[in-house]
């Protein structure tokens, strides 16, 4: 039997089918971030070398030639998105913080700027034999630097921390003096360079930057007052500032990133970092413009090259060489000039040292006009990746130092209504999970218990929803005998962490209660998927909990306070629903801390309520835990550890482990891990 398939279109490489390249594009967006980011690489580093991948000197389903005009299919959705990353540059720089510390932030983005562009022109002009435009411009590319790692300071709670904020300001020093550098190399390039078209050119900016810095802040501010609640009118105001201007700064003799760039100043008063517009303009940005333009940047990869060329590898390596010594120079030395301690010199350095958004827009801009070759590119690319994975290490490592070593009081936080979720998912641990609820409920609260359950949305969620209704029957009759009133929830999701942290959110949610089978497998970070998931995606206090023995038959509570625990902002509610539940069930509550902290780790617990009496253990290691808890364990014992999670401030690796740990060694013992509370 001989099938017909006349039926399907005949597909050429590379692709010309404008369906078939936006497949392939948003197959890209999707896959390319997640599998680098499995390996600890940055995801846009995955773009790069997804474009390259299907470029065409591998698969060839890309194809992209600069020479083309008009500019072809993946040209223009590259220029886009270059214009939108340095729009979005410009919006997204903290000109309050900046402010703030005007005077070190200047000093710092100097130094951070200059030293490593000094040694880049040195090296380029004098040794690599680059004209003198291309190594002007290639310090302009290693002087900049993209804050690749500042979600790390965000999250272990630094954004006030001084040195953070210098390095935060001092972006937009380095920025703006690569993109001037910028300017000045292409008017010299493409220009005819005479005395004349300098006054030219000098006259031409400082009109068009004066218009646009004076100009495009009053029109905003009609525009914003004129039309409110429209998110897609204003989104079409911003597209529209950011082309207009991109292409007026051509007509200036600027390249077209700089438009975008002061473009973004302009605006940045007017779309607040946290606002909604600046998370549409962002969502959008990160979603379709700016992977364009990675996989535009891939594209230009000869990979054919990287491998037949040693000269690329030493490219790589001497400029990997000079970002590395450059950045770190400016770093110590501002470690010195302004008295930073060690810690945060090197978190200075390993969020100035990470190449990424302006050094791509120069690499390519300098690359169509023909100062830079493809070996470069290539060069670049490594050296992005190189730099990326240093900075983000770096931070991680030393930016813990800086949190660890701030004097911090537990504080309590602001008064909020108690409002306990419980995820209850097996029918064997529900019991025991409602249970802890109704212990750790304040007594004055007059919220309920909010037992939920969680159905995935396929076509037998209707099914599943109705079967597992006996449950909520179940915790509402459970809370009439306790006295406590219930409000089942359900929700139907694609991804189970997703609707229990969702529900989370819609109800305010302060503590989440939930269960844990004990069993882990290698691959799994520190309980299995869902529960990391969860911990990922939600900011209240979460506690998980094996419990193999009825609460009521507790006889003793023993709570684990690993160092530095106080900065979570959580602390002290952990610490009085942990008492609380002890003192109703009439146990007795002895704590495990390091003895280094003793002291004011007995004035936390004995001056938080409620009152009882609790008796102090310590080890001079926090390694020698498990055998402090084999001494003290016995078979009435219940274990509370408190934990953090990763990368916050609390944080330390060794916490990870924990759950595994009491797992394997006590598996007789019902314990609870507590992670309290993030900001």
């Amino acid at each position: 039997m001989r099938v017909n398939l006349d039926f399907i279109p005949e597909i050429t490489f590379p692709l010309q089918n404008p369906v078939l390249i936006f497949a392939l594009l948003m197959t890209l967006i999707f896959v390319a971030p997640q599998v680098v980011k499995k390996l600890k690489i940055p995801g846009i580093v995955g773009l790069i070398l997804g474009g390259a991948l299907v470029g065409p000197s591998v698969l060839n389903l890309l194809n992209h030639d600069p020479a083309a005009t008009p500019p072809d299919f993946m040209g223009v959705l590259g220029t886009a998105g270059l214009m939108y990353l340095m729009f979005l540059a410009g919006l997204s720089l903290d000109l309050a913080r900046f402010n703030q510390m005007k005077g070190r932030s200047v000093g710092f983005g100097l130094l951070s700027f200059f030293i490593p562009q000094i040694a880049s022109f040195i090296t380029g002009y004098f040794i690599l034999d680059f004209s003198f435009e291309a190594a002007l411009l290639l310090g302009s590319i290693i002087g900049s630097h993209t804050l690749i790692a500042y979600p790390l300071v965000t999250q272990l709670g630094l954004v006030k921390n001084t040195a953070v904020t210098m390095t935060l300001g001092g972006t937009l020093v380095t920025d703006t003096l690569s993109l001037s550098i910028l300017a000045i190399v292409v008017a010299a390039v493409v220009g005819d360079a005479t005395v004349g078209y300098w006054f030219q050119f000098a006259a031409l900016v400082g009109v068009f930057v004066f218009l646009v810095l004076w100009g495009l802040p009053k029109l905003g501010y009609i525009f914003f007052r004129t039309v409110r609640n429209r998110p897609d009118v204003e989104f079409g105001f911003l597209l529209t500032v950011l082309f207009v201007t991109a292409w007026l700064a051509e007509v200036v003799g600027l390249a077209p990133i700089i438009g975008a760039f002061v473009a973004g100043l302009a605006m940045n008063r007017l779309v607040p970092v946290r606002g909604t517009v600046m998370a549409r303009v962002r969502f959008i940005g990160q979603a379709l413009f700016i992977p364009f333009f990675l996989i535009y940047v891939g594209l230009l990869i000869d990979v054919d090259i990287l491998f037949e060329s040693v000269e690329i590898w030493v490219l790589a390596l001497i400029l990997i060489a000079l970002v590395s010594i450059g950045k770190l120079v400016a770093a110590k030395s501002a470690q010195r000039l302004f008295d930073y301690t060690t810690a945060e010199g090197w978190v200075i350095y390993g969020l100035s040292v990470p190449q990424a958004a302006a050094t791509l827009a120069v690499t390519l801009v300098g690359y169509e006009v023909g100062l830079f070759d493809t070996e470069l590119v290539n060069a670049v690319v490594i050296m992005i990746l190189v730099t990326c994975l240093i900075g983000s290490s770096v931070v991680e490592k030393f930016g813990l130092e800086v949190a660890h070593a701030k004097d911090v009081e537990a504080k309590e936080r602001p008064e909020q209504r108690q409002r306990i979720l419980v995820p209850v998912a097996n029918p064997e641990t529900s019991d025991d999970l409602l249970e802890m609820a109704f212990l750790m409920r304040d007594r004055d609260s007059e919220e309920p218990i909010y037992p939920l359950i969680v159905v995935v949305d396929d076509r037998y969620r209707e099914e599943r929803v109705r079967q597992k209704q006996e449950k909520m029957d179940y915790a509402i009759e459970r809370g009439a005998e306790a006295d406590v009133p219930v409000k089942p929830l359900t929700r139907i999701d694609m991804n189970i962490a997703h609707g229990v942290a969702r529900a989370a959110q819609e109800e305010q949610a302060t503590l989440i209660i939930i269960g844990w089978s004990g069993e882990v497998s290698a691959r799994e970070r520190i309980f299995g998927t869902v529960l990391d998931h969860l911990l990922d995606e939600t900011r209240q206090i979460v506690i998980v909990n094996r419990i193999l023995h009825p609460l009521n038959t507790v006889g003793k509570v023993i709570l684990t306070i690993p160092p530095f625990a106080e900065r979570s902002p959580g602390f002290l509610e952990a610490i009085h629903d942990v008492k609380l539940m002890a003192s109703r069930v009439e146990a007795q509550l002895e704590v495990i801390c390091a003895e280094k902290y003793l002291e004011h780790d007995r004035e936390y617990v004995d001056s938080t309520s409620p009152e009882m009496e609790a008796q102090f253990k310590t080890i001079d290691d926090w390694t020698k835990l498990p055998g402090k808890l084999d001494e003290v364990v016995t078979e009435e014992s219940m274990i509370v550890t408190l934990s953090a999670r990763p990368n916050t401030a609390p944080w330390f690796p060794a916490l990870d482990g924990m759950p595994r740990m009491l797992a394997s060694r006590f598996p007789d013992t019902s314990f609870s891990v507590v992670f309290s509370s993030v900001e």
